[in-house]
């Protein structure tokens, strides 16, 4: 693959991050990866990752989005009675070549890491009970009725939550194996979403085109927009609003994240409103962005859009 086949591989992610050169901090951003902007291990590893997945020879960057799928694949065991994604020989080499980054890490630079990216405390935990069942070939509970199982659950949530917190309470160089191991999970699992986010931006076409957002107050936006057909149109709004983000860092010196929730839908003539679409992004950014996809979708072909919720059709079928 030519050099200038691999670096248009995400060549239309300029649209949002700018020039190329600077894409791992301006993704940091994007994505409200606020510490890792002052954190030369975290930009390092997020540019080479981007790097890699440039590499890749696939026929559509669109793959790398289900990126957002590793923590369901990487790292778990297979199981009959689980289904799981399957994200591709190319997406899993990249996961394969993050998790090397990070492996090569010194324990202090991989803790800088874990700040600038905010690992969280309960994904870690998560990770952490993956690492455990990967060592040991599956876990099993032993208890026998319900009130035993829910008993034997509750031990065992304590039991994660003491060793991961040996995380924050060990010098770098002294953490257990299994605890470093399942840092280097998380990691892997939060800048591969981040591969994601790329993917997402390389993949349209174009920008969409920006609405005229009104702000009612710094936690909400909405705009609203006339779908062009015969007659009258028909009004369809959009609103961006601040939530509560409900993880917790595992380290005090991380940045807590944002969740902005966008929505999308239409008015009926007497004005009560139809929900069609809905979403988050971690930032007013990339929720604006996401809401102004929705848009440019449903305008260019109005006559597919229908409510999940309700049924109604934005304009009903001919």
């Amino acid at each position: 693959m030519s050099e200038r086949a691999a670096a248009g591989r995400f060549a239309r992610a300029s649209l949002v991050l700018g020039r190329r050169d600077g894409w791992a901090a301006a993704l940091c951003q994007y994505t409200g990866r606020w510490g890792a902007l002052r954190s030369p291990a975290v930009l390092a590893v997020v540019e080479g990752a981007l790097g890699f997945a440039e590499e890749r020879d696939v026929d559509d960057v669109r793959e790398f989005e289900n990126l957002w799928s590793a923590s369901d694949v990487w790292g778990q065991l297979p199981s009959e009675y689980v289904t799981r994604p399957d994200l591709g020989e190319a997406s899993n080499a990249v996961l394969a070549h993050i998790q090397q980054l990070l492996e090569r890490l010194a324990p202090q630079e991989l803790r800088e890491v874990a700040i600038g990216l905010s690992a969280e405390q309960h994904i870690v935990g998560v990770a952490l009970e993956v690492v455990e069942e990967a060592a040991s070939g599956g876990l099993e509970f032993r208890g026998g009725s319900m009130a035993e199982f829910a008993q034997e659950v509750l031990l065992n949530d304590d039991r994660i939550g003491d060793a991961v917190d040996v995380l924050v309470w060990e010098a770098p160089g002294d953490w257990p194996s299994l605890q470093r191991r399942a840092l280097v999970l998380t990691l892997v699992w939060e800048i591969a979403g981040l591969v994601g986010y790329a993917a997402e931006l390389a993949a349209a076409e174009a920008r969409p085109a920006e609405l005229l957002w009104q702000a009612a107050g710094t936690e909400h936006l909405c705009a609203g927009v006339r779908v062009p057909v015969p007659g009258p149109g028909v009004l369809v709004w959009t609103s961006i609003d601040e939530g509560e983000f409900e993880g917790r860092p595992l380290f005090s010196q991380a940045v807590q994240f944002g969740v902005w929730r966008w929505s999308l839908g239409w008015q009926r003539t007497d004005g009560t409103r139809v929900p069609y679409k809905a979403g988050r992004g971690p930032t007013r950014a990339a929720a604006r962005w996401r809401a102004e996809r929705a848009v440019q979708d449903l305008l260019a072909d109005p006559y597919r859009a229908k409510s999940p919720a309700s049924g109604d059709w934005l304009l009903p079928p001919h």
